[in-house]
């Protein structure tokens, strides 16, 4: 059954989302590739490019072995995909399209928006998150890095937070992440880190230390945004299919030289995540649906802008995915 508010907005007004690193659980996609030709398919192709099998890694590792940053990547990007191709794949057997207005990713995330857009090849695509994941992992294996989860406070109080933490460029934390108005993650050196989570519990707010031992978003990788500047420009990217909300500025992105020059400052620059979702808003977009494992990003529309209508695919329960989360009941 199709929602008839969805039905409405499947031509118009709609957006495709996914999520990033973060998301990642053991097991993630596996109702998906039993139920879709597509997923399976997405899953064998992507494993072909890279050479592992990423239907093990997905569905059999544990928490720890899929929290690798080289594991990681790859398998939320090859099950975001696998999701949207499913619910292409499963819409049109009940001839039903919805065709985004826009596309959207957090965080690495936007390599999933750039497939499913049209801008990248998956083989690229692939390539590029190994590069990402190499570049990432190698600056963390060599310095104490972290982020944090901060709660409660405002965007601008947190980035005073991270000045009043930094002493240094050796020892320096960031805003990586303004995901809602109180809800914002930062990284850097471990002890800077420490210190900013100090602060803000001094200032009532909340600080989660995250389950990452990485950090990601932050000037502390110039010099490894520099490097994968370079393997980005060796890449073709064409125009997307519908605009691509920038990362960085938020603004639409309709040219592959955006998309590329977007790739090119993302690991030194922060996700400005609820700054996005309201340019979407902005723009007329009333349906969001998450693409990927896990629903934080519809759990995060939805308290960005309480009116808006934000799904995740991950959240069908009674028929295969994707078309039980269109019923009302998932939806309230």
């Amino acid at each position: 059954m199709i929602d008839s508010r969805v039905a409405k907005l499947g031509a118009h007004g709609s957006a495709m989302v996914f999520p990033g690193q973060g998301a990642q659980s053991s097991g993630m996609g596996r109702r998906t590739y039993e139920t879709s030709q597509a997923a399976r398919d997405t899953y064998t192709e992507a494993s072909e490019i890279v050479g592992v099998d990423l239907a093990k890694i997905c569905f059999e590792s544990d928490e720890d072995a899929l929290a690798s940053t080289h594991n990681t990547q790859p398998a939320v990007l090859t099950t975001s995909l696998a999701t949207y191709r499913a619910m292409r794949e499963k819409l049109n057997e009940i001839n039903f399209t919805i065709d985004p207005q826009f596309f959207g990713g957090h965080s690495m995330g936007m390599f999933t928006a750039a497939v499913a857009s049209g801008a990248l090849s998956f083989k690229d695509s692939l390539g590029l998150i190994l590069e990402r994941s190499r570049l990432m992992g190698s600056f963390n294996e060599a310095r104490p890095v972290g982020m944090a989860a901060i709660i409660g406070l405002e965007y601008g109080v947190v980035a005073e937070v991270c000045s009043a933490a930094t002493s240094g460029p050796e020892n320096r934390v960031d805003v990586a992440n303004h995901n809602e108005d109180l809800q914002t993650v930062i990284s850097g050196d471990v002890a800077a880190l420490e210190r900013a989570m100090g602060i803000v519990k001094g200032k009532h707010g909340k600080a989660i230390r995250l389950k990452l031992k990485v950090s990601s978003h932050t000037p502390l990788h110039e010099s490894q945004a520099t490097e994968f500047a370079e393997i980005v420009r060796k890449v073709d990217f064409k125009s997307p299919c519908a605009p691509i909300v920038s990362n960085i500025g938020s603004h639409l992105m309709v040219s592959g030289i955006e998309v590329r020059n977007e790739f090119e400052d993302q690991l030194k620059s922060p996700v400005m995540w609820a700054s996005n979702v309201r340019k979407m808003i902005s723009e007329g977009i009333e349906l969001f649906i998450e693409a990927g494992p896990g629903h934080s990003l519809s759990r995060m529309i939805r308290r960005i802008n309480s009116t808006s209508m934000a799904v995740s695919l991950d959240d069908a329960r009674q028929d295969p995915i994707p078309i039980s989360v269109f019923a009302t009941e998932s939806i309230n």
